[in-house]
């Protein structure tokens, strides 16, 4: 009975040691800071800068061409994900422009700008 009885406490012990860590939410992978290289635009090769916050349980952010200071921060005015892919949709230069990409890894996506140029996003580690 000393037994069960210690085998109980140490199974309790195990299941509310692990309900107070804090696990990663998967939902948030594409939370964080990125770089997004957009191949053959009408502009040539464009890289964006992204980062993407969850706030209320939803991803949004601001995004910014590397390379021109000049140019300013663009909203980005809605997110799509689940597990497996993201969707952003943002405004530049007057154009209503989205940006799907799948997860490739841990630190790589890949897709495309309106479904016509080719794009591949890295993860910016800090």
């Amino acid at each position: 009975m000393k037994k069960l009885v210690a085998f109980v406490f140490v199974l309790m012990s195990l299941c509310s040691a692990t309900s107070f860590a804090k696990l990663p939410d998967p939902t948030d992978f594409f939370a964080g800071k990125w770089k997004i290289m957009v191949a053959g635009t009408p502009n040539g090769d464009v890289t964006f800068s992204t980062n993407l916050v969850r706030k209320d349980g939803v991803l949004t952010g601001q995004l910014k061409i590397v390379g021109d200071d000049s140019l300013p921060l663009v909203d980005i005015s809605k997110v799509e994900d689940d597990k497996e892919k993201v969707v952003i949709y943002f405004t530049i230069q007057g154009y209503d422009v989205n940006a799907e990409l799948t997860k490739v890894d841990a630190d790589n996506l890949k897709g495309s700008l309106m479904g016509m140029f080719e794009a591949k996003g890295v993860r910016v580690k800090e």
